[in-house]
């Protein structure tokens, strides 16, 4: 509920942090006449009436005082928030947004303390909060619900130009929805009460992605009024706003390490020069270049009437509309059998691992791939506020969503050809040549012109795959707040809230993949193998490779590489028919309604109440206030899809082609109806205080509970099981050790499986503290401290072999090592910030517009989480929580005088992990190295109406490097665009 007939003393106990505005205040505009306060809850924010942005500048009295205006009266009023909130509460206004070179808003959120972000194909894509992902998302002061299988809207799907606000609570009270373990970030769009008037504002840009070497544009638009009328004051907005973008991101790879030598298990044989020595030996690797761009049309309206001082109606509308596209092709040499190549020198370092030397025929994959994903999410919105009494207010909001995603992604695969991989007398005899000594890895054919020539490559597969998602939702609330006045007690809240929630998912299932004829691996014949020179208008040499990192692979990466055309993989209709024209095979999507197709179905209600009583008081000169609560909610959920397994018709024999080659027996398919679901209830304790211990000096502390159920993508029942067999002539399945005899108990069959989600998962779980000391020494100047403890139960952790047991009848036990989510143990993470900020007026004119803001995380945790602790390990290691880093921090150099606002800023975070149970890794855990970013923006205000801007983004051009376990075994290699922009922007 947001209290929009408050007194500024109230709205001041929301609460925000200084810091965080600070961060972005540098490039505060003329075009917003107000800075909006973050919502109590429910429907967007209000003004401050302390500032007034509409100066921009500072201006000098005759007497040589420093009149405090613009951006300095901005940052004065935010200390003066954060001195008098109730709660941990961090910002971004609206100003900060609009003029920064963020496009989205996880971008913009990397530079609030205890924030960080991921990056996908080189936007910020994903926030972490102290080390969780698990960060609920609001609208409005809303829940926010797409068919994107989140819980929340995708941060890239919102173009930061559409937002009033950003607010990050870290530590939340009762009257906030459940939902966030890290906590909750809150966009607000703007309302007409928000300004005293009519505005009228417009911007236009143009971004430079040097990379791609292509540019985006980027329009948007405002009207808002107000008018009093007979019937009261009405106000009427309108936003919208249409971006698009461009990307392209270029990757080299390493592939996993695995032992050879005497102590190395399976058939791994000795490095030559090694052969007492167990090494590890890179078994591979490649390169990896994206494409695409991106285009958002995103609009609101919003309505508000207020026929009496004491009663308000309002309506709001949001729509977002977000279009992805990409593609690119992904060239490796690779496979866990290729041996080392004989007779060929090698280094090996102190550590064991090979830094150079040569891989004897590496099978290779030329691999096309093109992804079309388009996202529609509606949020239509209305209620009323109403002082039922001076003391006492009544609030009811009623929510309903409305979201589509559709996806469509199309693979081509070319294989190069050589006598171990290929059929028999095609391609040519290589050994991949590798040196990992450098910052960049190289791989090279030491036979010339292997890659470069289209006759040594074979078509191999097409793989058509589709996903279509629909989501509604459905919430109403009603909040009442009791004012008591300057007691013990100063007021109650009190609330209850319902939802109802629904998706249909809806996929073709992976397994569409289809070879092209029969291929051209060892195990076809060369009946039906295709060269990709025997149909040149289908192939091209890539055109990537040649300026692979800006040139600095363009030799030591493969050299020319050729693959099927990337107009196939844009055009699915262009590669169906080129599969026709090959092989004469009829290729197309799977129809949804196919009974070959996924169709899994989720619903969900959740009802919830809340008490929260606020009080504050003195003890002698001590002066003391904060609120305490507790929040009860009930969640229902159930879910329906497929459990399909799959395994040989036992005691069958394998049957013998005319030409030679073997196929296994015939399969049994099991697929059967998979559902099930959760009810559970939780009690969600919270309280807040803080305590003046000087004018100055601030003590606050928090604790509450509060707890993340499974998203919907973690929910959704589609279950895949595979018997394993050790090859096509094997009757019996593999046994998990193949040494001894079969036993249902201690040695049975094994199998694999792969489960999306789990209708059965529970709830994650978090028990948090906060402490924080803040001095503020100055009108615009304050340094902070915080430690913060959250205690973690039941976390989600996406498990690489998770087992499942099942009896099959005529066959046995099998145990299937499943991919799957499961809850954890407990854990915790902890950790502390520091920050702070300053203009230097004590410098003489100019410098005196210069200013410093900084702030410092760090974060540890220990969340039970555990990893393969090295390729053919039984032994686990544990590591931390995905994507967090122990360190980071962000440093601001400020300039804010004579309408000149400048920006520079530095974002560093140490090293993370990414990941477990990535695809193509062996399951070993895959660390981020540190990784750091410079931003920088230059606004000139040219009147009061119009000012330019040119900023820059990723101006080091800083490459991203992962590792595979420890940093002396490289993982990624890789580069995205530089952006530079202009920007204008005029108010009417």
């Amino acid at each position: 509920m947001r209290r929009s007939f408050f007194t500024t003393g109230q709205l001041l106990r929301g609460g925000t942090s200084g810091l965080a505005i600070a961060l972005f205040g540098i490039v505060t505009p003329a075009a917003f006449a107000q800075t909006t306060l973050p919502p109590v809850a429910g429907t967007g924010g209000q003004p401050d009436s302390t500032v007034d942005a509409s100066a921009q500048t500072q201006t000098e009295t005759d007497s040589g005082d420093i009149v405090v205006t613009g951006l300095r009266q901005s940052l004065q009023s935010a200390q003066a928030i954060k001195r008098n909130a109730d709660q941990f509460v961090d910002s971004i206004t609206a100003q900060d947004i609009g003029r920064l070179p963020d496009v989205t808003v996880a971008e913009a959120l990397q530079r609030v303390s205890g924030v960080q972000i991921t990056r996908n194909r080189g936007e910020g894509s994903g926030v972490a909060v102290r080390g969780l992902t698990q960060v609920r998302t609001e609208l409005n002061g809303r829940d926010i619900f797409s068919a994107s299988g989140g819980r929340g809207l995708s941060w890239e799907e919102v173009g930061s130009d559409l937002l009033a606000g950003v607010d990050v609570y870290k530590n939340p009270s009762a009257e906030l929805v459940e939902g966030g373990l890290s906590g909750t970030v809150n966009l607000r769009t703007r309302l007409p009460f928000d300004q005293p008037g009519q505005l009228v504002s417009a911007s236009a840009a143009s971004t430079y992605y040097d990379l791609a070497g292509k540019s985006g544009q980027q329009v948007s638009g405002i009207y808002s009024n107000r008018w009093d009328t007979g019937i009261g004051e009405i106000g009427f907005l309108a936003n919208i706003g249409y971006q698009t973008t461009s990307f392209r991101e270029d990757v080299v790879v390493v592939e996993p390490f695995y032992q050879h030598g005497p102590a190395a298990p399976g058939v791994q044989g000795p490095v030559p020069g090694f052969n007492n020595q167990t090494v590890l030996l890179p078994h591979g690797g490649g390169f990896r270049t994206a494409y695409g761009d991106r285009e958002r049309l995103s609009g609101t309206a919003a309505l508000q009437w207020r026929p009496t001082d004491g009663l308000e109606l309002y309506a709001q509308y949001f729509r977002a509309d977000y279009k992805f596209n990409e593609a690119g092709n992904s060239f490796f040499s690779y496979g866990s059998d290729v041996p080392p190549s004989p007779d060929r020198p090698f280094t090996v370092d102190d550590n064991g691992v090979v830094r150079t030397g040569y891989l004897d025929n590496a099978g290779t994959d030329s691999v096309n791939f093109g992804t079309v994903r388009d996202t529609s999410t509606t949020d239509i919105s209305g209620g009323v506020r109403w002082n039922v009494t001076n003391d006492v207010k009544l609030s009811v909001d009623y929510q309903h969503i409305d979201s589509t995603v559709e996806q469509t992604t199309l693979n081509l695969t070319a294989s190069a050809l050589n006598p171990r991989t290929s059929v028999a007398g095609l391609g040519q005899d290589y050994d991949l040549f590798f040196d990992l000594t450098g910052k960049v890895p190289v791989f090279q054919s030491t036979t010339p012109n292997y890659f470069s020539n289209p006759a040594n490559y074979g078509m191999t597969a097409i793989l058509p795959y589709g996903e279509q998602n629909d989501a509604t939702a459905d919430a109403i609330r009603a909040d009442l707040t009791w004012d008591f006045g300057e007691g013990l007690i100063r007021e109650v809240r009190a609330g209850v809230r319902y939802t109802d929630k629904s998706a249909i998912n809806r996929n073709t299932t992976y397994d569409t993949w289809t070879a092209i004829g029969s291929t051209c691996a060892n195990w076809s014949s060369d009946a039906g193998c295709t060269l990709l020179s025997e149909f040149p208008q289908y192939a091209q040499q890539n055109l990537y490779q040649q300026d692979l990192l800006r040139g600095k692979a363009r030799n030591s990466v493969f050299g020319p590489v050729w693959q099927f055309r990337d107009s196939l993989v844009t055009d699915a209709q262009a590669a169906f028919d080129a599969v026709r024209a090959i092989s004469g095979q009829n290729i197309s999507f799977r129809p949804y309604d196919s009974p070959n197709a996924f169709l899994g179905t989720i619903g969900e209600k959740s009802y919830a109440a809340y008490l929260r009583v606020g009080f504050g008081g003195d003890i002698g000169t001590v002066r003391f206030d904060g609120n305490v609560g507790v929040r009860a909610v009930r969640t229902e959920t159930e879910a329906l899809g497929r459990r399909v397994l799959v395994y040989r018709t036992p005691g069958a024999a394998p049957i013998t082609n005319p030409d030679g080659t073997v196929t296994a027996a015939p399969n049994i398919t099991l697929d059967q109806p998979f559902g099930g679901g959760r009810d559970y209830d939780r009690y969600l304790p919270s309280v807040n205080l803080k305590v003046n211990l000087t004018d100055e000096l601030i003590l606050r502390g928090a604790f509450s509970q509060n707890f993340s159920r499974p998203s919907f993508a973690q929910l959704n029942p589609q279950f895949n099981l595979s018997v394993s067999y050790t090859d096509a002539n094997s009757v019996a399945p593999t046994l998990a050790n193949p040494a001894l005899p079969y036993n249902a108990t201690t040695n049975p069959y094994v199998g694999t499986g792969t489960a999306l989600g789990d209708p059965n998962l529970r709830p994650e779980e978090a028990t948090s503290y906060d402490l924080a000391l803040e001095w503020y020494f100055d009108p615009v100047g304050f340094v902070y401290a915080t430690g913060f403890y959250k205690n973690l139960k039941n976390l989600l952790v996406d498990r690489a072999a998770a087992p499942v047991f099942q009896d099959l009848a005529g066959l046995g036990t099998v145990r299937f090592n499943v991919r799957r989510w499961v809850n954890e143990s407990e854990g915790y993470v902890r950790g502390f910030e520091v920050g702070g900020q300053k203009f230097l007026d004590f410098l003489p004119a100019p410098f005196d517009g210069l200013g410093v803001q900084a702030n410092y995380t760090f974060a540890d945790s220990d969340a039970g989480q555990a990893a393969a602790g090295d390729i053919n390990s039984r032994t686990q290691i544990s590591v931390g929580l995905v994507n967090l880093s122990k360190h980071s921090y962000n440093l601001v150099a400020l300039y804010d005088k004579f309408g000149l606002n400048m920006r520079v800023a530095y974002n560093w975070r140490s090293s993370f992990l990414q990941g477990t149970a990535n695809t193509g890794t062996q399951n070993l855990p895959i660390f981020g190295n540190a990784y750091g970013t410079l931003d920088a923006s230059v606004t000139y205000d040219v009147t009061p109406q119009f000012a330019i801007t040119l900023d820059g983004q990723n101006i080091l051009d800083t490459a991203f490097k992962s590792y595979q376990i420890f940093d002396d075994r490289p993982r990624d290699y890789g580069i995205n665009d530089r952006r530079f922009s202009v920007r204008a922007r005029v108010k009417f």
